[in-house]
């Protein structure tokens, strides 16, 4: 059974997973790449079964199964996550990426960070051979992952935007029609008010009133489609 705080992670995750941001994140993976000098870069957010990979540098692949990544247990720390020597690491020296082909040995990541706070991936690099990693690429990290936070936001954001739009182009049209009817019906009444030297007219008041509530109850619904 998944835990209520990881339900919501997993919805945070799905936020972000509606839109392609591989050429924006991938400029921040390659520029994670050169600053720590670690042949290998990815940007990933971490789903219930799977590492889904936006965007990468120096591998090409769009997926792994979340139980054998190193991502999987960064996104359980607060800070950046440095894995020296992963063959020396319990944690890691089994998984598939060590043991097998990919021959990983180094690994670090930093979080990436959902608007809510969730935990939702990470910016990582590896490398094929043990490595240290200093404060000041520790450093490098932390701020590129807070830039893909940005660009995953902004994208999110804006894609909101052109939805909301979008709902109120159709709203305004449908509604548009619904006006025509009783205010064609109020502008008549004028006018036969007009022609008939503005006498009083229980009918024609009539008409204008029942001509009014209608415009009344379109503009309220006006008002709760568009306010949601």
């Amino acid at each position: 059974m998944i835990e209520n705080n990881e339900l919501e992670r997993l919805k945070a995750v799905g936020k972000y997973l509606m839109f392609d941001v591989k050429k924006e994140v991938g400029q921040i993976a390659k520029l994670a790449s050169v600053l720590t000098k670690k042949p290998i870069a990815l940007v990933t957010l971490i789903d219930e079964s799977e590492q889904i990979i936006l965007a990468g540098e120096g591998i090409d692949l769009d997926r792994m199964p979340r139980a054998t990544s190193f991502c999987a247990q960064a996104i359980k720390e607060n800070d950046v996550l440095v894995v020296e020597d992963a063959t020396e690491d319990e944690r890691f020296k089994n998984l598939p990426s060590v043991t097998g082909e990919f021959n990983i040995r180094f690994y670090a990541s930093a979080n990436l960070n959902s608007n809510d706070g969730y935990k939702i991936g990470t910016l990582c690099v590896y490398d094929i051979k043990p490595s240290q990693f200093s404060d000041e690429e520790k450093g490098y990290l932390r701020i590129l992952a807070a830039q893909v936070d940005h660009v995953l936001e902004l994208n999110r954001q804006l894609s909101l935007s052109v939805k909301k739009n979008q709902t109120l182009a159709q709203v305004a049209w449908v509604h548009s029609h619904q006006f025509r009817g009783p205010l064609t019906s109020v502008l008549g009444m004028i006018d036969l008010i007009k022609l008939d030297n503005y006498k009083f007219n229980k009918e024609y008041i009539d008409l204008l009133e029942k001509s009014a509530n209608q415009l009344d109850k379109v503009i309220n619904q006006i008002i709760r489609d568009t306010s949601n």
